[in-house]
């Protein structure tokens, strides 16, 4: 796992995960029988498909992926006693991206959450980063990886000039 620092003295991490294939898979399907979407003009992320804040919230494959990205953010950000984590999170949204040529996210936070994350489904080296925008650190598009950082954290992406799709999974945590 990768950690770095960034403007406000905030960690972010970088991980891949391990069972990106399911996930990627889940997400194929889901796709092929079509989305419902919340429209670019409701949301920071102007992309294609956005879905609603509650996507999918019985699918195994997604929930194993947030259950393990809140447990490497409790594991980094809250200290442990006895070996027991002390501050549970409870992921209360997540959603799947699809970002088209043009589309792109103009720079955002996620308060009132602590935590957000993204999980790169689908992308290659020509799509756009993520970008933390105080800082201009950015993550590259990596099949698999996924970004956690403070929720406070402001962040884009820049236009997508690919004309294949990029994919994203994001969520946010509170600490409960």
């Amino acid at each position: 796992m990768a950690v770095r620092s960034v403007t406000h003295h905030a960690d972010i991490l970088i991980n891949s995960y391990q069972f990106h294939d399911a996930v990627r898979h889940q997400v194929a399907l889901k796709l092929k029988d079509g989305v419902s979407t919340i429209g670019k003009e409701t949301s920071n992320v102007k992309a294609t498909v956005h879905t609603d804040w509650d996507w999918e919230p019985n699918n195994i494959d997604f929930s194993k992926l947030k259950a393990h990205i809140g447990y490497e953010i409790n594991r980094h950000y809250t200290p442990a006693f006895k070996g027991e984590l002390t501050t549970p999170l409870k992921c209360k949204n997540f959603w799947l991206n699809v970002y088209e040529k043009g589309d792109y996210a103009v720079s955002h936070a996620h308060i009132p959450y602590d935590f957000s994350f993204a999980y790169f489904v689908e992308c290659d080296e020509t799509h756009s980063p993520l970008i933390f925008s105080d800082s201009g650190y950015e993550v590259p598009a990596v099949k698999g990886t996924y970004v956690a950082f403070p929720s406070y954290l402001k962040h884009h992406v820049d236009e997508n000039s690919s004309d294949k799709i990029r994919v994203t999974l994001s969520g946010n945590y509170s600490v409960q």
